[in-house]
């Protein structure tokens, strides 16, 4: 009887009690659990669009980046830099991003975004791209506005327009791309910008750099064509997010016209 007794209450302690989860380190006597290795693991997965399988050898790597962020941690804590001035101001800054952004999520799921509003948002971009040209342009850019009339004088001289901007730009990208600004829509693009562009042929260079604030630029039209707007379905996620923002800033106003501000 008294050993029925015992195990009746074992049996019980085993239903009320949650089993005690699988750690697969210690480090200076903290565990780190399995669950956080799972979880690890399965989101280098998720994001490597199927070139990492799960795999041994992956879940050691991620272990010891688990064991490695631990000990890190522990170390800075022991030297209390949690405590510092600068670290409390600059968690309370992170910890005000996250509020605002929950406070976004939270407004989003009052907002439901019709096909209604996506169409209509969709004919009014599509008219205002009518009768407009997109432009497929190159750009150097470079320090002084001699140096861009030495471009300049290059190119008529017959020198490559890529390589030059691979060798000469002050744009890092320029190193692989050549200057490579894909196609723009005049309409939408700075008019300084717009108005250089618009005065450029199929295959024409500026006869002049235009001066910024980043420096002088000489530019180059590969191709024009009359702006053609995406099909709606493949546009439909930025025109969704525009009115979601939309809403989000009409919210925010609404808050801030109830506010007591003094």
């Amino acid at each position: 009887m008294k050993n029925a007794r015992i195990a009746a209450l074992l049996l019980a302690a085993s239903i009320s009690v949650p089993a005690m989860a699988e750690s697969i380190a210690m480090v200076n006597g903290k565990a780190i659990d399995k669950t956080d290795l799972d979880n690890a693991v399965a989101l280098v997965v998720q994001n490597s669009n199927g070139n990492v399988q799960d795999s041994p050898a992956l879940r050691q790597q991620v272990k010891d980046t688990l064991i490695n962020r631990e000990v890190i941690l522990q170390e800075a804590q022991s030297r209390k830099l949690d405590q510092q001035p600068a670290f409390i101001k600059r968690l309370d800054e992170v910890r005000q991003d996250m509020l605002r952004e929950a406070l976004f999520a939270d407004l989003l799921k009052q907002v439901k975004i019709s096909d209604a509003q996506l169409q209509e948002r969709y004919a009014q971009t599509q008219s205002k791209f009518a009768g407009t040209k997109d432009v497929h342009a190159h750009q150097i850019t470079v320090g002084s506005e001699a140096e861009a009339q030495k471009i300049i004088d290059s190119l008529k001289k017959g020198g490559k327009f890529e390589d030059l901007a691979k060798s000469r730009s002050l744009d890092p990208a320029a190193k692989q791309n050549g200057g490579d600004m894909g196609w723009g829509n005049l309409a939408r693009m700075e008019p300084q910008l717009a108005e250089v562009l618009k005065g450029l042929n199929k295959g024409q260079v500026s006869s002049k750099p235009m001066q910024t604030r980043v420096g002088w630029i000489v530019f180059k039209v590969d191709d024009v064509r009359d702006a053609k707007l995406p099909p709606l379905e493949e546009v439909k996620p930025q025109i969704e997010r525009q009115l979601q923002e939309e809403a989000i800033a009409k919210a925010v106003d609404e808050l801030r016209g109830k506010a007591k501000i003094q």
